[in-house]
């Protein structure tokens, strides 16, 4: 027990020992109010000295309290109108002189070195009313108190937009800082915005920019239309500039060429093309072996030229079109293209020189004993054959002409067209095929089978709009070799417009009204019956298929408003000749070509021919008026197109006569068409069939698809207006006195 308080007495005596003196303790406290770490008893307090009037608000404004190391983040916001000029910050140490920092554009930042505060803006207000200021504290020599105030005078800027010569503009004026604004630019009818060139002035900075397009700079939104209005807009932080670009929207014109067989287009590169009004345009069209350019057609607007072999030249609106022909092609230049233009080209085969094509499957092989050509009335044998004995030949195939079959090779004969051609079974897996007497180009073709795997051409129905495709198989595979078909129906109040076939890498697109689609050098049939339904037929398919289609609107609930009505007993001459004295009787009206004639021959009261209706009738087409007349009248539908190049029904043309008579109640009577009933047009149908306009044909129908030809029109037209006298003054070289509507032409053609 004892030992143990030895112990204790020993330990407490050490450290007792261990403690500094009073002395040196006191020299110790002394030291650590000298270094750096005794300062964190000194302060600093932060306050905002703006008043209740000040422009500018400071987030937080209460009392902030700073020690060494610290900081303080204040959001300056400057009202609307004014602008940030400077900040001032008083540091005010509890001993000593009062020391001033002032912050501006020019100066960001400052510090007083003797209390330790530092002040820092991170970016002066641009293009906006809002900036962040950072108070320091760093090593503080003593307490502090630190105000901090602002200035913001009332600032203005100008915003101008200069007055184009083919627009109007709005917004320009003068802004206070920070202020909402909107500058606007609307181009005239015709025109189009191009470009806005921007110049902005801000602290005294000036930035430019051209632009284009929709989009944001420097904080101003830019929403562009370039035929419409076009703003810029946003809070205005300096002066603002715009300039505009306009130009006339241009002109363009459709260029469609079409080629018989044999014939190639060179130039231009599409059949299709489009050209900007007043462009010149090099066409080039060479042939195959074999083939020659029998004529061509071309369609300027509403002007027709024709050209022949030998001639070196031919005229369109009093223009002089050169040609130059050669053993292979034939090359002109349309000059200013003012119109949509179509050519089509007709092909003849060279007797001399009738093409023989051959056009070899997957691992087969066709020899002939004849070249590339023959001359008229000649033969030609033709041996088939596969390049491997694990396959054998499935199919083969002959086109002649415009005919074309296929057959299973132990068929032993083909029938093309009208007639059989021998196939001769040589063995070995080897075929003879034999066509004589030889007067259309011939194509011989085969196919290939293997004994482990059979070809399965795919069938693909792309999503096409208002309208059915449905096929004649279950399946989407079938066998190579076999056939398909493909229904488009339209939903009500449509009619298919186009179809789009594509088979293996071949694409083509046609109108819903042609006999037959051409793909990949191959024809196939097509059809439409009474409820627009096509039929699409393929035959002896070895590819995979992919189909769509296109529809448009075909008929409004609109009634015709009574503002537009036939004048019966109208005089005028409806329908013209054209200037090489042809009035070309079997040629089909176009749709703008129809209404047009129909306006001149009606009486019109208190009906606008203006607005943009239809998205392909621009305001200043030739037939824009008369258009949009019958469709404010209600004569036809409102719908987004109106194709008015398209060529008119027989169904659609009716239908106009109808609702320009007020589409009155009448008695059908018995007479009952096969391919109307039910149809959409068949009220407008029956009425002018009652009235003697029309009629039908031997076989029982009305062919309300067919397209109306103009002597048809002239026979038509003339029933209904009664004219009977007069007109036997006039003649046309291709219309002669047999033709079965002479008379009814001469009367159309005239002044009765």
């Amino acid at each position: 027990m004892n030992g143990k308080w030895t112990q204790g007495l020993a330990g407490l005596l050490a450290a007792v020992l261990l403690m500094p003196t009073p002395a040196a303790l006191a020299a110790e406290i002394g030291s650590v109010e000298d270094s750096p770490t005794g300062s964190a008893s000194n302060a600093a307090t932060v306050d905002i000295a703006n008043g209740s009037g000040s422009k500018v608000q400071f987030e937080p404004n209460g009392e902030v309290e700073l020690t060494d190391g610290k900081s303080a983040s204040f959001t300056l916001v400057t009202e609307e109108g004014y602008r940030l000029e400077n900040i001032t910050i008083e540091i005010k140490p509890e001993a000593g002189s009062t020391v001033s920092l002032t912050l501006e554009q020019d100066m960001l930042s400052g510090a007083d070195v003797n209390s330790g505060i530092s002040a820092q803006v991170d970016q002066w207000p641009s293009y906006s009313n809002t900036c962040r200021l950072t108070v320091t504290a760093g090593q503080l020599t003593a307490d502090a108190d630190i105000s901090i105030s602002a200035y913001a005078p009332v600032t203005e800027y100008d915003a101008e937009i200069d007055e184009p010569e083919d627009g109007k503009t709005g917004g320009s004026g003068t802004y206070g800082n920070g202020e909402r604004t909107t500058l606007s630019v609307t181009p005239d009818q015709g025109y189009q915005l191009k470009s806005l060139y921007l110049s902005y002035t801000v602290n005294g900075k000036t930035e430019t920019n051209t632009v284009s397009s929709s989009g944001d700079w420097n904080g101003l939104k830019i929403a562009w239309s370039a035929a419409d209005q076009t703003t810029v807009s946003g809070p205005l932080y300096g002066d603002l500039r715009i300039t505009p670009s306009i130009e006339k929207i241009p002109v363009t014109h459709k260029v469609r060429i079409y080629m018989d067989d044999g014939l190639e287009l060179d130039r231009p590169g599409s059949e299709t093309t489009t050209v900007d009004e007043g462009d010149s345009l090099s066409v080039r069209v060479s042939t195959e072996e074999g083939y020659l350019i029998d004529q061509m057609l071309v369609q300027v607007g509403k002007t027709y030229a024709t050209w022949t072999p030998e001639q070196s030249y031919f005229m369109v609106n009093y223009d002089r079109i050169s040609v130059r022909e050669s053993d292979d092609s034939v090359s002109f230049v349309l000059p200013e293209i003012t119109d949509d233009v179509t050519i089509e080209f007709a092909s003849t085969y060279d007797e001399n020189n009738i093409p023989i094509k051959l056009e070899e499957g997957s691992r087969i092989n066709i020899d002939s004993d004849v070249g590339d050509t023959v001359a008229r009335g000649e033969d030609a044998a033709f041996t088939i054959s596969t390049t491997s004995d694990r396959y054998s030949v499935k199919r083969i195939t002959v086109r002649i002409g415009e005919s074309k079959a296929s057959a299973d090779p132990d068929d032993e004969t083909i029938r093309v067209g009208n007639r059989n051609y021998e196939i001769q079974d040589n063995g070995n897996g080897e075929y003879t095929l034999y066509i004589d007497n030889i007067r259309e180009p011939v194509t011989v073709g085969a196919t290939s089978n293997s004994s482990s795997t059979v070809s399965r051409p795919s069938l693909t129905i792309n999503s096409s709009s208002n309208m059915k495709i449905t096929k004649s198989v279950s399946g989407s595979r079938i066998d190579a070799g076999d056939s398909v078909r493909f229904y488009f129906t339209p939903n009500k109040n449509y009619q298919i417009d186009e179809i789009t076939v594509k088979i293996g890498g071949s694409s083509r697109t046609v109108g819903a009204d042609k006999a037959y689609i051409r793909v990949g050098g191959e024809s196939y049939q097509m059809s439409r019956n009474a409820d627009g339904v096509v039929t699409l037929y393929l035959d002896d398919i070895e590819e995979n298929v992919t189909v769509s289609g296109r529809a448009y609107y075909s008929r409004d609930s609109v009634k015709p408003t009574g503002t537009v009505k036939l004048n019966t007993s109208s005089r005028i001459a409806f329908l013209n000749g054209y200037a090489d004295g042809t009035f070309r009787p079997e040629a089909n009206m176009t749709r703008a070509e129809a209404v047009v004639m129909l306006y001149r021959l009606s009486d019109v009261e208190n009906v606008s021919n203006t607005g943009d209706i239809f998205i392909d009738v621009p305001y200043n087409m030739w037939c824009a008026g008369e258009i949009n007349a019958f469709a404010n009248a209600g004569i036809i539908d409102v719908t987004s197109y109106f194709h008015p190049n398209q060529y008119i029904t027989r169904a659609e043309f009716v239908e106009m006569l109808y609702r320009l008579m007020g589409s009155p109640s009448y008695s059908r009577g018995t007479l009952r068409f096969s391919d109307v009933t039910g149809a959409t047009n068949e009220d407008a149908i029956y009425y002018a069939v009652s009235r003697g306009w029309v009629n039908g044909y031997a076989d029982g129908t009305f062919r309300p698809f067919s397209y109306i030809a103009r002597s048809e029109v002239a026979a038509l037209m003339t029933r209904l207006l009664n004219r009977t006298s007069g007109g036997s003054g006039v003649s046309y070289k291709d219309v002669p006195y047999t033709y079965w509507a002479y008379r009814y032409i001469q009367l159309a053609s005239s002044y009765i």
